[in-house]
């Protein structure tokens, strides 16, 4: 049984590696994508057949089965105890790797579809705005704090100071000092 062992191992370990240093292949899985239910608390029905069936869940269940038999045969564990104690640790990590990555992928982004979304946003100098320059700003858009270059037609403005996105051209805010102070 150890050679049943320490084959599942290498194999997994092998595509375990190709997955890390070749990358999978643009993250697609057999995933369906379907989100019914999502953030309802519902179970999603589908995803165990889909973990069970997508390419990440085996190989991960490889390695995990592999390594426990291989671990708990050396250690002279009986095979009445290893060989469903690695099948059950092999399911386990699979199906978890597997829902780790459905659930990454499943994400939706909660930023702003376009630059416009930041006109009349305030934000905070974080590289000093000179009217012949460029400097930055840090916007702060949904959950996240976002860094875009800016300018200013106006008197400099320095560090920490409040400004108000008032256009955006080709990419770069052009901002006035807020007309409210902290």
């Amino acid at each position: 049984m150890l050679t049943v062992y320490l084959a599942a191992l290498a194999f997994g370990l092998v595509l375990i590696g190709a997955s890390v240093f070749q990358g999978d292949g643009g993250g697609h899985d057999t995933g369906t994508g379907d989100d019914h239910g999502a953030g309802h608390g519902d179970a999603d029905h589908g995803a165990f057949l889909t973990n069970l069936l997508s390419l990440r869940f085996w190989t991960y269940a490889l390695g995990a089965f592999g390594m426990a038999g291989t671990a708990l045969s050396l250690l002279g564990v009986s095979a009445g105890l290893h060989v469903p104690a690695a099948i059950v640790l092999g399911f386990v990590v699979g199906g978890g790797v597997a829902a780790l990555f459905r659930s990454l992928g499943s994400g939706s982004a909660t930023g702003p579809a376009s630059t416009e979304a930041f006109l009349g946003s305030e934000g905070e100098v974080v590289l000093p705005l000179l009217p012949d320059g460029l400097g930055k700003i840090r916007l702060h858009v949904g959950d996240q704090d976002v860094e875009v270059p800016a300018r200013t037609g106006g008197v400099p403005i320095e560090i920490r100071e409040r400004v108000v996105v008032v256009r955006f051209r080709e990419g770069i805010a052009e901002v006035e000092p807020a007309p409210w102070k902290e």
